[in-house]
């Protein structure tokens, strides 16, 4: 048999809220798949999330997925996302999704079905936690798994919750996916470290139910015979004689659910910009230094603001803090205060001896190079003062230079993803950096060994292309 997996993380959407958490899932969920002993090849494993995760481009990823089967192969799907029901119609909701035409914008739950319905693959395994934090309600009365039925030998429907419930998302992972998680690291494992289908959610659904009283999974199954293996674990009575490797290289690419907002650098539950300059933050019960510092900083003054590979200076229009039985929800909206840029001081060049001069670009680096190395050398003959002044403090920035800024963090003990975001804040609001297109630290054993940066300058001119500008060195940090 040829194991194969489509794993779909719609964490954006242009209408309705995102769903970041969503990625770590089909992430978790990949990384399993493929953790050895696996009965997953890399090359059968798919996964689609952001942007791509489009109606046309799902649609077709799908009608692949299935039509191409064989009578041999164990199909696994996973879908994490938005849900709805419209006219008692059920739909998966892609990034393009529109409640107001869903025909045309979503995809129904019937198509989904047809396809493991007509497929050739005699055994299908689907998972679907679409219900994230009540954003979608649903009518009490249709079932989640409605216009799921499936035909056949062989097929699996688990989805996280019925429609008159609400899937909880918790913690970096929706609820139901964070116990799938555990179950297939080995919690679901029978006493020779092998999972099947039926264990994986008899384990998932009672520790959900201990959890959650009112989030029950729904399982709907066609399966003969024998219950299938999923996942084959070390087997539980060798866990002592495994030893955990001491040599890891990770590659950070991404500030992950980090952001930064005046004092506070900490990770968010939901983020959606909903037009050019405002964004919407989620915390789900956040510490309590963290819940007290925002309520200090409800007095709407001007705040730096970095998340993903954006920045911004931002006044604070709203805080919404509710508390409930599943703990408390805050909800902050902030606006970007419109600063603009001097594009006249931001052009200027230093003439020296014999003819050098400094560009602007030449500028910037050295800038980049103090805010990431805290370098403080600068080429002479040019006006030390002058070089100096316009390096650290930049006429057109919307905040101060912060020399030497992944040491100082890092020796703080904050963790890669939140330097990452900060890099990302300090060179966009120096105005050094107009947009990011890479940045990455590469970590060996805890020790920041690497950083990439890929930026363009901000334009300033119509006619005249951003400089590029990129560093790759190599350094030592630890954290």
């Amino acid at each position: 048999m040829d194991y194969k997996a489509l794993i779909i993380a719609v964490d954006q959407y242009n209408s309705v809220n995102g769903l970041p958490n969503t990625v770590n899932d089909a992430l978790e969920i990949k990384r399993l798949l493929l953790e050895a002993p696996s009965f997953f090849k890399e090359e059968d494993v798919q996964v689609f999330q952001g942007s791509i995760s489009r109606r046309a481009i799902l649609l077709s990823a799908l009608k692949s997925f299935f039509e191409s089967a064989v009578d041999t192969d164990v199909l696994f799907l996973f879908w994490a996302g938005h849900g709805a029901f419209i006219d008692n119609e059920g739909y998966f909701v892609p990034f393009d999704g529109d409640i107001y035409s869903p025909n045309i914008s979503m995809i129904k739950m019937s198509e989904v079905r047809d396809l493991i319905d007509q497929t050739t693959a005699k055994t299908v395994l689907s998972f679907f936690d679409t219900c994230h934090s009540g954003v979608i309600t649903r009518n009490i009365q249709q079932e989640m798994h409605r216009g799921l039925e499936v035909k056949g030998s062989g097929k699996v429907l688990i989805a996280a919750c019925a429609a008159s419930q609400y899937a909880a998302d918790r913690a970096g992972h929706g609820a139901f996916t964070d116990y799938l998680i555990r179950g297939l690291e080995g919690e679901a494992a029978d006493i020779n470290g092998d999972i099947d289908v039926y264990n994986l959610y008899s384990y998932v659904s009672k520790r959900l139910n201990e959890e959650i009283k009112d989030q029950n999974p729904v399982i709907k199954s066609t399966l003969n015979g024998e219950p299938l293996l999923l996942k084959r674990t070390i087997n539980r009575s060798e866990l002592t004689a495994v030893k955990t490797p001491t040599n890891t290289i990770e590659q950070i690419n991404s500030s992950a659910l980090c952001f930064w907002l005046g004092p506070i650098i900490t990770d968010y539950d939901e983020f959606h910009s909903k037009n050019k300059g405002e964004y919407q933050i989620t915390l789900i019960n956040p510490d309590s230094k963290i819940e007290q510092a925002l309520k200090d900083m409800r007095d709407r003054d001007r705040y730096p603001f970095a998340i993903k590979d954006e920045a911004d200076i931002v006044s604070i229009e709203n805080i919404d803090i509710r508390s409930t039985r599943e703990g408390t929800y805050i909800v902050v909206n902030l606006k970007g205060t419109g600063e603009s840029n001097n594009s006249i001081f931001s052009e200027m060049s230093v003439g020296g001896g014999m003819g050098k001069t400094l560009t602007p670009d030449d500028i910037a680096m050295l800038r980049i190079r103090r805010i990431l190395f805290g370098e403080k050398d600068i080429p002479s003959g040019y006006g030390d003062s002058l070089v100096e002044s316009m390096i650290s403090h930049p006429t057109n920035a919307k905040f101060q230079v912060m020399p030497n800024i992944i040491s100082s963090l890092a020796s703080q003990r904050y963790t890669p993803e939140k330097i990452r975001v900060m890099i990302v804040g300090s060179l966009i609001l120096t105005n050094t950096i107009d947009k990011i297109e890479t940045l990455s630290l590469t970590l060996d054993n805890g020790v920041i060994t690497k950083i990439h940066l890929i930026g363009y300058r901000p334009k300033y001119y119509t006619n005249v292309d951003p400089k590029k500008i990129e560093v790759n060195e190599a350094i030592n940090i630890s954290i």
